[in-house]
């Protein structure tokens, strides 16, 4: 009986493999750092998206919901769901943001993470580093894909990291962004999965 578990085993394993979606490889961007930053910042100053967020405080207090996200140049709403009633927002055109302005600019950063300006950069091994007075923001030196970045709030290192990368709109040539965000500070963290992301230009 003990080879038809581990045949059995297999066979499950493997369907779930075959099952999983395959995504075709990221292509290479063919230009600078600095053609592919000023392309993304004028062809998207807007995101809207849908996700699920994680949040872990340094206590160990934990909150989990459904939201959907809005950022444009004038400012960012954000509302959170769980089983499906709202149970909070972040809405600084509502002026309802008071006491959160740093997680505002935190999450502008981390998912508009193209919108960097008078930075430095800095070719790595495999990747490329751009660095600002409170901003460090590294990519795939073939594709441009943010891997991870630092940024500097209140005296305080918040850090940022990248996965699960995706077409935007589902042509392998097009804008790929990071479905999964992973941010750490002070202490706390908070884990981010898009399910849908839409970028445009106001």
């Amino acid at each position: 009986m003990k080879p038809l578990k581990l045949s059995l085993l297999s066979l499950l394993a493997l369907a779930v493999y075959s099952c999983a979606p395959v995504r075709p490889p990221i292509p290479e961007y063919h230009g600078s750092v600095q053609d592919f930053i000023g392309a993304a910042s004028r062809d998207f100053d807007s995101i809207a998206s849908t996700l699920s967020v994680h949040f872990e405080k340094k206590s160990g207090r934990r909150m989990s919901a459904d939201a959907v996200a809005q950022i444009t140049p004038e400012g960012m709403s954000v509302r959170f769901y769980q089983m499906g009633m709202l149970v909070g927002d972040l809405d600084t055109l509502a002026g309802r943001s008071a006491g959160y302005e740093v997680y505002e600019g935190l999450l502008k950063e981390a998912l508009m993470w193209w919108r960097i300006s008078g930075y430095k950069a800095e070719v790595l091994p495999g990747e490329v580093l751009l660095s600002t007075e409170d901003r460090t923001l590294i990519l795939d030196a073939r594709t441009y894909v943010p891997l991870r970045q630092t940024l500097s709030l209140q005296g305080s290192k918040a850090f940022v990291t990248y996965s699960d990368y995706r077409s935007v709109d589902g042509d392998s040539s097009a804008f790929w962004y990071p479905f999964r965000i992973s941010v750490a500070y002070k202490g706390d963290s908070l884990e981010i999965r898009m399910s849908k992301v839409s970028l445009t230009h106001s």
